[in-house]
């Protein structure tokens, strides 16, 4: 896991350890470990308090993580816009004061990004029309994303995700 100067670790149940960055509070539940069938795997996660500066802290994170996977050119762009949308999406639909947890994971030519937290009510993707000023992110991510999906918490709670297998780019 990355370090960033200030950060306090935290050991999760799986005994992976969390970083918690800009003055987080309580972090969301995990998202669940990514199922495997062999190759190679590895993940890291940091979590961020629900503000707005967290977008920008929380894509630049995923972005340094991705290229540390060896995710470059066109694919690392396409990480930076579907992971801007989903941490956009955590702070702007969660709850305040809570935390959003991201995850970046890679297995075998697959990246998957995760941004966890506490809000209840999954992502909806809209058709927007050409002049509505918002309401497009999570089309966009239907529409660039290999794979995407969201995975419920049992105690409250959401992880939305996407892959890309990276032999597209």
């Amino acid at each position: 896991m990355r370090s960033v100067s200030g950060e306090h670790a935290r050991r999760t149940s799986s005994g992976r350890t969390l970083r918690l960055v800009l003055g987080a509070q309580e972090p969301p539940p995990e998202p669940p470990p990514s199922e495997t069938a062999g190759g190679t795997q590895d993940s890291d996660g940091i979590v961020l308090p629900s503000q707005r500066r967290s977008v920008a802290v929380g894509r630049h994170w995923v972005v340094q993580s991705a290229v540390g996977h060896g995710v470059t050119g066109m694919a690392n762009q396409v990480v930076e816009l579907l992971s801007s949308e989903l941490l956009a999406n955590a702070v702007l639909h969660g709850p305040e004061g809570g935390a959003i947890g991201v995850r970046v994971h890679h297995d075998s030519g697959v990246l998957r990004v995760s941004v966890a937290d506490t809000g209840a009510q999954p992502p909806v993707v809209l058709r927007q029309e050409p002049t509505a000023a918002s309401g497009r992110g999570m089309a966009i991510v239907e529409a660039m994303a290999t794979r995407w999906g969201v995975e419920e918490h049992g105690d409250g709670g959401k992880t939305v995700w996407f892959e890309l297998d990276l032999d597209d780019f």
